[in-house]
């Protein structure tokens, strides 16, 4: 918890280093979700993102498929599964190694080092049918002009009517990463580099979070709890305490 504060405290620095997530990605490698000590909490979270992501992506069969901010590929892999060709970038050069490692079968996926600020199509690249991150760009962008420059890439390297599905923890509040923002101001952003917003969806109640993360509880324990929490998030108002938000959007074919 010590560590995590100290993280916080200086986020601009820390989240913007690619050391910080070479070192993180070797510490969790092989893992699934080994972001906290409680490993149950880890399982129901992975289950609970995959079945987010796949009720709003639905058959991915022959799609282009762009994982920005790719990690070790735990997405990436799960795509390909799914019959995308799918292309992972990330900026920490050690993580892909991992991903590179843990991926298998006919160069699918394929990875590249590159940040999401220089992000563009090669000449004569296709355009992407889908654009995925996982929590980059609330940890990439300081405040909505990086923001906005980074959707205007991402909007420029899709084809028209693709699909943006960006899984972030977009907060205003202690809870933010590096930016500092709420939803529909978030969303806004996404409609302004020439996305129109479908969906939003909830994920990980961070109140049991904060309770279960830190310490190993056992299954019977932490599962109720987690359940307690995935409850709790469809009752009116306390959507608000989701950790992260599901934005999925649609490019237009102009920007507005």
């Amino acid at each position: 918890i010590r560590q995590m504060v100290r993280q916080r405290r200086n986020r601009k620095t820390v989240y913007s280093s690619s050391a910080y997530w070479n070192a993180k990605a070797e510490h969790y490698d092989s893992s699934a979700v080994s972001m906290w000590p409680n490993l149950v909490l880890n399982a129901l979270y992975e289950r609970e993102q995959q079945a987010a992501v796949q009720m709003q992506v639905g058959n991915l069969a022959g799609q282009r498929v762009l994982d920005i901010g790719c990690g070790t590929g735990r997405f990436s892999r799960w795509f390909a599964t799914r019959g995308a060709t799918v292309h992972g970038v990330d900026f920490a050069a050690e993580a892909l190694e991992i991903a590179r490692r843990q991926s298998s079968g006919a160069g699918n996926p394929t990875y590249a080092v590159g940040s999401v600020f220089d992000l563009s199509l090669a000449p004569g690249e296709a355009p992407y049918d889908m654009v995925f991150s996982w929590g980059v760009l609330t940890v990439a962008c300081k405040d909505a002009a990086e923001l906005d420059a980074v959707l205007a890439r991402i909007s420029l390297a899709m084809r028209p009517d693709g699909v943006l599905l960006l899984t972030e923890a977009v907060h205003a509040s202690f809870l933010h990463r590096v930016l500092r923002m709420d939803l529909p101001s978030f969303c806004r952003a996404v409609e302004r580099a020439g996305f129109r917003v479908e969906a939003t969806a909830p994920l990980h109640f961070w109140p049991l979070r904060l309770a279960l993360a830190f310490v190993p509880w056992p299954a019977w324990i932490t599962a109720p709890a987690y359940w307690a929490g995935q409850g709790a998030m469809k009752l009116p108002g306390l959507c608000s305490l989701a950790d992260y938000w599901i934005v999925r959007a649609v490019r237009t074919r102009c920007r507005t």
